[in-house]
């Protein structure tokens, strides 16, 4: 009855909305089509695409439009307990709020790099009770379709140099903006700032259970790996570090992820959950040339960190890892420049520079840069294992996440290539 209800609000009375917030009242629905691609699925979300025939009342002509709307996952008592309210209305800030003001902060100074080229546009919003979905407050994001711009999903996991190239120049132009509104103390900044709800794995001694359970699942089965094979452990100085911390964190790596999230002169506005997952690519003769970002809905004010290693330890396989680690953060930090004298108006040598230099950058990332391989250890095996053992981790997510069998099956999913991976 929930699904034939929300499919219904969805199908007929959202396009009506979505009209009369783009001030289309002279128009009328003649076709609606509602699908729901495996692709777009996420932990927290589902993503319909919804493509809307519209005819003119007076000239008989006829329009489409082709829209993504993003959902909240589950009843009440799961988006609680994955904080989903928190995300989603984040992710609405950073839409309404945040990207335009960068997208006028760079035409202010007529930049070369234009923020509306980022991710697709925002046509509709809605937060609260929608009693025509559901029972649970929502949250509801429409956006345009860009596929038909030739904007499609990359490969399913591991990036090769050009998607990653994209991806980190991409994130940097983003973070750039943050730290040109510092440098020429723009008032906005802290009002954007405030404007985020802090979106914490400790807070007030509570965690946040969902993280808490699969990242320590992720850790519990590298130990074990390493415990069956202990001459991968092979320098002191690794076979030290995993010692401390499994002893420190162990029992609870929560509180690392906690600390990870520590602000301090490099903190920046981030997407938050930036990965392969969350962007699509455009391809001319089979290489990426341009990219689109979505997703919003974990983002926070904190370090780079957070967004430059995730997607680096998830998509960048072994071998790649080794030979490009250092050359992909050289790519990020030389776009994060070019696009601060671009809005500074300024050269290189410019002093307000000096705080965000590369020697500078690679010191924080040597403290915050384990974010990456924390998500990772638990999501990799979703991304690596077979088409079977991923329905069966998604099964018991879904049904009971604290379950026997799903601990089971986060421990051995996708088998020595996981482990070895991670």
């Amino acid at each position: 009855m929930g699904d034939s209800k929300k499919l219904k609000f969805l199908k007929t009375i959202l396009p009506t909305k979505i009209l009369a917030e783009l001030k289309r009242q002279d128009e009328e629905l003649v076709q609606v089509e509602l699908t729901t691609p495996n692709h777009l699925e996420g932990f927290m979300s589902t993503i319909h695409r919804l493509v809307m025939v519209t005819r003119n009342k007076s000239t008989g002509e006829k329009k489409t439009l082709n829209l993504m709307v993003k959902v909240m996952k589950g009843d009440e008592s799961f988006q609680e307990s994955c904080l989903s309210p928190v995300q989603f209305r984040n992710e609405m800030f950073i839409y309404t709020k945040v990207i335009p003001c960068f997208q006028q902060l760079l035409e202010t100074f007529n930049c070369s790099v234009k923020g509306d080229k980022w991710c697709p546009q925002l046509m509709f919003s809605v937060t609260g009770k929608i009693p025509e979905y559901s029972d649970c407050s929502e949250t509801l994001l429409v956006m345009e379709n860009i596929a038909l711009e030739g904007f499609k999903a990359g490969p399913w996991n591991d990036l090769d140099e050009d998607h990653l190239v994209l991806m980190a120049r991409n994130i940097a132009q983003f973070h750039a903006c943050t730290y040109a509104m510092k440098i020429t103390k723009d008032p906005r900044l802290e009002e954007l700032i405030k404007g985020i709800i802090p979106f914490d794995f400790v807070s007030d001694g509570k965690v946040l259970n969902i993280y808490a359970l699969f990242i320590k699942m992720g850790l519990d089965r590298l130990f074990e790996y390493l415990d069956k094979n202990p001459k991968l452990l092979d320098s002191e100085r690794f076979k030290n570090d995993i010692s401390t911390l499994r002893s420190r964190y162990g029992e609870a790596p929560i509180h690392l992820m906690q600390k990870l999230l520590h602000q301090d002169e490099f903190s920046v506005i981030l997407h938050g959950d930036y990965n392969r997952n969350n962007v699509l690519f455009k391809y001319e003769n089979d290489k990426p040339v341009d990219i689109r970002m979505f997703d919003f809905q974990e983002n926070r004010y904190g370090t780079p960190a957070i967004d430059l290693t995730f997607f680096m330890c998830m998509s960048m396989p072994t071998g790649l890892r080794e030979r490009f680690w250092y050359p992909l953060l050289e790519q990020y930090h030389d776009s994060l420049m070019s696009t601060l004298q671009d809005i500074l108006k300024c050269d290189a040598n410019d002093s307000r520079l000096e705080p965000y230099s590369y020697e500078n950058f690679k010191k924080h990332l040597q403290r915050y840069g384990m974010y990456g391989s924390m998500i990772a250890v638990h999501f990799l095996p979703w991304k690596i294992c077979s088409e079977e053992e991923c329905a069966q981790l998604a099964f018991h997510f879904g049904n009971d996440m604290h379950s026997v069998e799903m601990k089971r099956w986060a421990k051995i999913a996708g088998g020595d290539a996981v482990d070895i991976r991670l």
